[in-house]
Parts: structure tokens; sequence; C-alpha cells
């Protein structure tokens, strides 16, 4: 078990409740991490990706990774910039490029990031069919034939998409968050709604989604770009609406916390805010504090 994995501008870090943290990759900044089914996925953007099946992490790709999902199917994905997508089929020992990606952006009009040098994939999700792609600065695009051709989807939503997400149990219920906030699909990423209802901010950063009757979601949001004042919001009815999250006397951190689900459990979450690690065992509706005197972290994934 790899505990709760935590990444952030002095590397990545692994969290067993009860036990002291430990730094298993130095000197990289990583912003995204995935798990599933015994499959861990690292993206550090100065260095590459790392990936752990089982024995050791190993890096597996390099390139400037800004993304990384380990898919409902097993195969590994890894968005880079400039844009471009590598996906792996053998848990990481080879890769393929989508090249198509690559003419997506040369034949349309996108926007380079402040701060960036060019558009760059920021996230993926994996709808009913096909696969759905993010890509800042040039909104949601979808192939339904593993990449061989895209279409762009995301009428109602903005091009400066943070983050995609499917629902675990309905997967053309789509969820996205972005400069200005976060958006519901309930038709795969054809047509997005904005749920703003209650937040008092509107950068929206990282997302967990606990299935139900209504779906319960908990949102990291901020009011300024790149995370800065941060707050969690947690919804009991899918998103309509939004409250505070308060873990003990604190509301707000300087960085925009980070959010994850136990990818096979119903309502079992983790986030990091401030120096502090939190558990949740009710969808989010009362937290633990398991470990303190952490790093900042600016991705989490939960590999138990």
């Amino acid at each position: 078990m790899l505990g709760i994995l935590l990444g952030g501008d002095e590397g990545l870090l692994e969290v067993i409740p009860g036990s002291a943290p430990e730094r298993v990759i130095a000197d990289q900044a990583f912003t995204s991490l995935d798990y599933r089914a015994g499959v861990a996925l690292a993206g550090a953007p100065g260095a590459g990706a790392w990936v752990h099946t089982g024995k050791r992490w190993e890096q597996c790709l390099e390139g400037a990774v800004h993304a990384v999902r380990v898919a409902p199917d097993g195969r590994l994905y890894a968005g880079l910039e400039p844009a471009a997508v590598f996906v792996s089929s053998d848990r990481g020992v080879t890769w393929r490029e989508f090249e198509s990606v690559r003419h997506i952006v040369r034949h349309n009009r996108f926007a380079t990031p402040a701060g960036h040098d060019a558009p760059f994939i920021a996230d993926f999700a994996f709808p009913k069919e096909g696969l759905l792609l993010a890509i800042t600065g040039g909104g949601v695009w979808h192939t339904h034939d593993d990449g061989r051709s895209w279409l762009r989807r995301g009428d109602g939503l903005d091009v400066s998409v943070h983050a995609l997400l499917e629902h675990p149990e309905q997967r053309d219920r789509m969820f996205a968050t972005a400069d200005s906030g976060v958006f519901r699909s309930e038709d795969a990423g054809f047509s997005w709604l904005q749920s703003l209802g209650g937040l008092d901010r509107s950068w929206g950063g990282g997302l967990a989604i606990v299935p139900g009757a209504p779906d319960r979601l908990v949102l990291s949001a901020s009011r300024h770009a790149h995370g800065v004042d941060g707050a969690l919001f947690r919804s009991a009815n899918g998103g309509v609406t939004w409250s505070r999250v308060m873990l003990e006397q604190e509301d707000e951190w300087p960085l925009a916390p980070v959010v994850t689900r136990v990818w096979d459990s119903e309502d079992t979450l983790f986030a990091a805010a401030g120096d502090k690690l939190w558990g949740s065992h009710d969808g989010g509706r009362q937290w633990l504090a398991l470990a303190e005197d952490l790093p900042t972290s600016r991705a989490i994934a939960a590999a138990l």
C-alpha cells in the first residue's frame, strides 16, 4: 500500500496515517497524480512522468508532463506542454503519441496561457465512449476513435479549463473546473452548465465526486489564479449550491487545498490543506486530521 500520495514543489510524498511521511521522489515539482487498481502515476512539468505498479517508482516518460490519468480500462495517459498526448497500454513500458493533438493546436486559434510558452494539456476524462481532453487555452475536445480524429466540445464552458472528471458510476455525467468556476455536463461534455451558488471565489481547482442521489461534491476553489487564497466547498445536491468546509478552525489557506476520493470507495475522501492531511468517511461532512507539518501540496491521490 502506497497510502496517500502528495505532490508538491519539493517532491512526492507517501503518507500512511499513523506513520511518518516518506519522500519517495525528491527535487521535482509534481502537479498531477492519479491511482487506480494498483497503478499510480505522477506527473512533473519539469521532468516527466513516474509510474508505480507494485514494486517501486520508475520514471516512464520524459517531457513537461502537466496531466496524468489512469483510465478505467487500465491505459495510462500523459499530457504535455506544448500540447501533446501520450498513451501507454503496458503500464508505462512503452508509449505512443496521439499525433493528431498537435494538428489541433496547429490549425486552431488557441490562447497561450500566462506564464507559459504554449498551450498545454490540462486534464483527461473518460465518458462511456471515447476520451475527453482539456487543452489550456483551447477548450475541451473529444475523440471516439482512439485519437485519430477530434471534435471540439464544451458549449457553455470557457477555454481555461483546469480539471475534468467523469462521474464514477454515470460516466456521461462530467464535471469541469475553470477560471470561472465549476461546470456540469449530463451529455458527455457536449453542453455545460455553470455552478456558482454559494461560492465566494471562482477560480476552480480540484474536485471529488461521491456518487449518490443526489451526488455529493467537494471542490477546491480560490480567489486568484494558480490557487492563491483557497478554500474547500461542499455540495450535498450535485453542485446546485455550495457551502464552505471548515477544518478545525480554518476555512481559508494561502494556496487552494487539494482533494481526492478513494477510487473504489463510496464515500472516503482525503484532502491536504495548508500543512495538514485530512480524511473523511462520510462524503466530506466530517473531517479528521491524519498528519501535520507537511509541505504544501499541489496534487493528491489515494493509493489505497
